[in-house]
């Protein structure tokens, strides 16, 4: 494998030959072994801890690099669960140095473990002929074109006897483990970060061992002690403990780093790896000891990383991730008005262009622009050859594509032609974004301790901004009451202290450039005794949803019915209620104060 990555700075057409022959030869052997990396919570309350949260997709996504990613899971998963994994691979998609069209294949499993396993994942390894063993997500990844069988890359079991936090708020909940934490951990172990050696259970007693019958993982491969010592030089002794093994692991050799070419001591010290005197099984070699890195070796209930830190991702472009080929003269691709991202919109069309030295000289182009239907497959939009300039148009019908965590289709646009002689392949990963939406509202009513009055506690599942705007008006109250939640994806908030005797509504407000997405919670009056029979309606309302308003004033007189709320404006001062319909049905009734 460091032949593979040295290689990677020469010529496309050497470059693809030794890829195609060294994963060809792993193909041949076919010799796998499934490797477990158990995870549990640290119950310590580390008041140091590091949180750090989801960083806009802006702020993530690159046009020149992804890894993707397709999940499965049985129907018993809570939802929620499963946005905990979609969140986190989006968070990993453009994390590494590798533009794959190759999916990463997930299985998530909500089971029972035992009670100190909060996370297992088994990550399945492929053996190439020099002995070293490939995680099966980075050898197809590097080779998207060879049949995969019906096997999982990774499985990762979640013990569903946890109250799990699957928020996205990096605020301190020192009594609840989040499982985007531990989802993101698991998915680095997934793509083959952490050392293969484990305890065995042998008749001859517990040992240290690697999993495989000879070789080491890649992984396995990087780490050398302070004495010089490598890992890659040691090996099983049977079924009796190789003690240079257990020296190695315990630190008796020095401690342990990850092997490159650091600036100092200082930058070193980041790549050291937890080896402490007695050997934790899931835990010795696999995780780093540095506290600012989400691979630190203890995953503690204080901290909730929700970004990937350099080290991370450069310890996994050593094992073979940073695999973007610069092509002859760094022609690329470049989208006209489009920043480096690739975010941009979906209903706008756009122009795309090659850019870089003797582009003109090009012959045989060709373009091809592909969206992702809804069961997973690519769909291919549109083609042209012999042209270096392409555009694709706005999207008609976005509801027949996969939309993502973000609520935005991931497209993709390949180039391939060929200059003096040499393959050009590019490709160029666009973001289309769409109007935001919202998909569920829960909530529940809680008793405050007030007889005249009650809290609610909401739950908003959406997609296509970063926050949401909550209005709480109540029937007979002076004032509006607003907030911003600015929790991605899956948002929690409590509207206090609702008058308990009259109606109230929440309104729950999402909005990008695009558009908006509204729902309206109608809370009737009750009685604290008649809580239980209370009944509420959820409706939503965007701009576009109501074809009129009928307007009362606050003692019920009919006013006038308008059709556009800018009609509202034209009111006297007041106080009116607003009734909203589509066709015959009352979607909506609002309070007016002027």
């Amino acid at each position: 494998m460091k032949k593979l990555c040295t290689v990677l700075n020469h010529s496309v057409g050497f470059i693809l030959f030794i890829i195609v022959s060294l994963y060809s030869q792993i193909a041949s052997s076919q010799e796998t072994v499934y490797v477990d990396y158990v995870e549990s919570f640290n119950v310590t309350h580390d008041t140091s801890a590091v949180s750090l949260p989801i960083l806009n997709k802006r702020n993530r996504l690159k046009s020149n690099s992804c890894i993707s990613f397709k999940i499965e899971h049985e129907n018993n998963v809570p939802d929620s669960v499963v946005k905990c994994l979609e969140a986190a691979t989006d968070i990993w998609r453009s994390s590494l140095n590798i533009n794959s069209n190759y999916g990463i294949k997930l299985r998530l499993v909500w089971e029972d473990l035992p009670n100190d396993e909060d996370v297992k994942t088994k990550v399945l390894y492929f053996k190439d002929i020099d002995n070293n063993y490939v995680p099966a997500s980075l050898y197809y990844s590097l080779r998207p074109d060879l049949q995969h069988d019906d096997s999982y890359d990774a499985i990762i079991t979640i013990n569903k006897n946890i109250n799990w936090d699957c928020g996205y708020s990096i605020e301190k909940n020192y009594g609840i483990r989040n499982l985007n934490y531990a989802m993101l951990r698991s998915i680095a172990v997934a793509l083959g970060f952490g050392s293969s050696l484990s305890l065995a259970k042998l008749s001859s007693g517990t040992i240290v061992k690697f999993p495989f019958s000879q070789g080491h993982s890649l992984f396995d491969n990087l780490l050398v002690s302070e004495n010089g010592i490598w890992l890659k030089n040691l090996n099983n002794t049977g079924r009796n403990q190789n003690p240079e093994i257990i020296n190695f692991c315990t630190g008796i050799n020095g401690s342990v780093h990850i092997d490159g070419n650091y600036i100092n001591a200082e930058e070193k010290e980041k790549y050291k790896m937890y080896t402490p005197s007695n050997f934790e099984n899931t835990k010795s070699l696999v995780y780093l000891d540095n506290t600012k890195s989400l691979m630190h070796y203890s995953l503690d209930k204080a901290s909730k990383k929700l970004q990937i830190d350099s080290v991370t991702a450069n310890v996994l472009n050593k094992l073979g991730w940073n695999v973007i080929i610069s092509n002859q003269n760094n022609i690329k691709i470049i989208g006209s008005d489009i920043p480096e991202s690739g975010i941009t919109s979906a209903y706008t069309s756009h122009l795309f262009y090659l850019d870089g030295e003797g582009k003109d000289k090009i012959s045989n182009a060709k373009w091809s622009f592909y969206l992702p239907a809804i069961d997973g497959n690519e769909l291919l939009q549109k083609s042209e050859e012999g042209t270096l300039s392409f555009n694709i148009d706005k999207i008609s019908n976005p509801d027949n594509y996969e939309i993502n965590v973000n609520g935005d289709i991931y497209g993709k646009i390949i180039f391939t032609g060929l200059l003096n002689g040499n393959l050009i392949n590019l490709q160029y990963n666009v973001t289309l974004e769409l109007k935001p939406s919202i998909s569920n509202v829960t909530f529940v009513k809680q008793d405050n301790g007030n007889e005249n009055s009650y809290d609610i506690v909401c739950k908003v599942d959406y997609k296509g901004s970063d926050y949401l705007y909550v209005t709480l008006e109540e029937e007979y109250g002076s004032s509006l009451r607003s907030q911003f939640v600015r929790e991605p994806y899956l948002a929690h908030f409590v509207c206090s202290n609702i008058t308990s005797p009259y109606y109230a509504w929440v309104d729950i407000k999402v909005e990008n450039q695009y558009g908006n997405d509204v729902y309206t919670i109608e809370l009737p009056p009750y009685l604290k005794n008649q809580q239980n029979s209370v009944s509420n309606k959820i409706s939503s309302l965007s701009d576009d949803d109501f074809t009129r308003i009928r307007v009362y004033k606050s003692n019920g007189c009919y006013v006038k019915t308008i059709k556009e709320d800018a009609e509202i404006y034209e009111l006297p001062s007041g106080m009116y209620i607003l009734e909203y319909f589509r066709g015959n049905s009352k979607i909506k009734t609002s309070k007016l104060l002027k």
